[in-house]
């Protein structure tokens, strides 16, 4: 028994002997050569939840702020945003502007077919003339794709579209200043109105001119011209309001996010 004793005593003296050693975990020298290796201590951040960030010089770092959605936006331009806050912008951003107008089965419950674009903000382009509204006749003929084909007669340059301005351009206001422009294949790049008090009085309106609008001029009736070559391709009418004419846009309402 005595021998067990002794030699359990000298086995806890061979431990402590080698737990002294300069390259094992235990010793203090290897504990104290590590710890150069390791991260600086990170101070407490104050304030708003921050984002640690690299300032690109070592040993250093920066924070950011993260939004806060219940404080003043104003005074957080610079924040981070959350996924979560991000998220839900955006599913509120869905919500204002696509509602949802068909769904499977006509069933509400049921997923959406088609969405429907409800901007709360509505710009009219400028221009006010709908090619549109102009119908084929023995000499036009409406391609659907904003253009016209013109055809002339053995006697006659000068097709009638039948129809008035105040119909092709409804928006058009007497007393107004509107600016015309026209693109053709034509060497006349006009239309003539038909004067509704004088019918014989043909009143020419020229690409890049500007006109007083009238009460008889609204009445009239408007004509294309295909007098060189024999079929004449129109496009880009405009009548816009004011006297500078300004690039093409199509005919109708554009309706854009509110807050733009």
């Amino acid at each position: 028994m005595r021998k067990i004793f002794v030699f359990i005593i000298g086995g806890f003296i061979m431990f402590s002997a080698f737990g002294v050693g300069e390259n094992v975990p235990t010793s203090k020298s290897y504990i104290d050569s590590v710890l150069v290796d390791k991260q600086d201590t990170i101070e407490r951040t104050t304030g708003n939840n921050q984002a640690l960030t690299n300032t690109g010089t070592a040993g250093e770092y920066g924070t950011k702020d993260i939004y806060d959605s219940t404080s003043s936006y104003a005074e957080q331009t610079d924040a981070l945003i959350d996924a979560q806050t991000m998220n839900a912008a955006v599913q509120n951003a869905i919500n204002a502007e696509f509602v949802c107008i068909s769904w499977v089965d006509d069933d509400p419950s049921k997923d959406c077919l088609l969405m429907e674009i409800r901007g709360k903000t509505e710009r009219r382009s400028p221009n006010l003339f709908d090619i549109k509204k102009i119908s084929n006749t023995d000499m036009i003929r409406n391609n659907g794709d904003g253009t016209l084909a013109i055809t002339r007669t053995a006697t006659n340059s000068a097709a009638s579209t039948y129809k008035s301005l105040s119909e092709l351009a409804p928006a058009l206001v007497v007393g107004h200043t509107y600016t015309f422009n026209i693109v053709s294949t034509d060497t006349l790049k006009l239309i003539t109105i038909r004067t509704s008090t004088n019918p014989s009085v043909f009143v020419s309106w020229g690409a890049g001119t500007s006109k007083s609008m009238t009460q008889d001029l609204l009445d009239g009736i408007v004509y294309f011209y295909s007098y060189d070559p024999e079929t004449a391709i129109i496009s880009n009418i405009q009548i816009e309001e004011g006297t500078t004419a300004t690039p093409y846009q199509p005919y109708g309402n554009v309706y854009i996010p509110a807050g733009e």
